[in-house]
């Protein structure tokens, strides 16, 4: 993975900080990358208001699809657990 510097004025900086959090992502890079990523497939970029749902219900639905072994679904799951919306 290549890195990217950028430089934000303090006030831009906040604001990415504090979607960062209110959207559920860990760090400034994956919500920065999730933009990215939606603005080269052509997305609308408009923010939704994230709401956690209890870890284990995730996990029972990620099972059920069929699409994902038990190793994987733990590894998101302790990847979300890190998110601040999920931090006690």
């Amino acid at each position: 993975m290549a890195t990217v510097t950028i430089s934000l004025p303090d006030q831009i900086a906040k604001l990415v900080d504090t979607e960062t959090k209110n959207q559920g992502f860990s760090t400034r890079s994956e919500f920065v990358r999730s933009l990215l990523r939606k603005y080269f497939a052509g997305e609308e970029l408009k923010f939704e208001v994230f709401d956690s749902r209890p870890i284990d219900e995730i996990k029972l639905e990620l099972a059920k699809t069929g699409k994902y072994n038990q190793e994987f679904i733990e590894s998101i799951t302790r990847g979300l657990t890190k998110s601040s919306k999920y931090v006690r």
